[in-house]
């Protein structure tokens, strides 16, 4: 019998695996108020980025304007706005990626994608920065219907775009 239930706690963990996670650090409290138009930048900040992590850093762009022209906490979000008020840069500094033939051949043992980065808010009026912070994202792990690099991808986005929703003053 002990054995039988030993064997049940392994296949439940292998079937429910870990929860996608996101966080945030930041180094000291800031405000932002209601800018109009707002710049994205996300670069790799990464010693080696090859072609597929590039195209990954382009998805997490796109993502992340996309998010917050939806979230509606700017008037004018792009990734190409010379005259903007608010530039956010983002400094990719880690890239896991897991990929759905890693999920499929090595199943759980693939491991967590994972994507961290510094996120810098540049005040272009007052020509300073007026706030730095740290997110990560991470996908689920654990089974063989873990996420992958996308999950990852979107777990980075939701955190950053909720942390500056509560970060805006109006």
């Amino acid at each position: 019998m002990k054995k039988s239930s030993n064997l049940l706690i392994i296949f439940l963990f292998l079937i429910a695996g870990c929860v996608a996670q996101s966080k945030v650090q930041t180094e000291g409290d800031f405000q932002i108020k209601k800018y109009r138009t707002v710049n994205v930048n996300v670069l790799s900040q990464m010693p080696v980025c090859e072609r597929e992590c590039q195209e990954e850093i382009e998805k997490l762009k796109n993502s992340l304007v996309e998010n917050l022209k939806q979230a509606d906490l700017f008037e004018n979000v792009g990734s190409e706005i010379t005259d903007s008020e608010l530039i956010i840069n983002v400094r990719i500094t880690e890239l896991l990626r897991v990929t759905s033939k890693d999920r499929f051949w090595l199943g759980a043992a693939a491991g967590r994608a994972k994507v961290t980065g510094t996120v810098e808010l540049f005040d272009t009026y007052q020509n300073k920065i007026i706030g730095t912070f740290l997110v990560e994202g991470q996908s689920s792990g654990g089974t063989v219907f873990a996420g992958g690099t996308q999950q990852a991808i979107e777990k980075f986005v939701e955190q950053l775009v909720h942390f500056m929703h509560e970060k805006i003053i109006i």
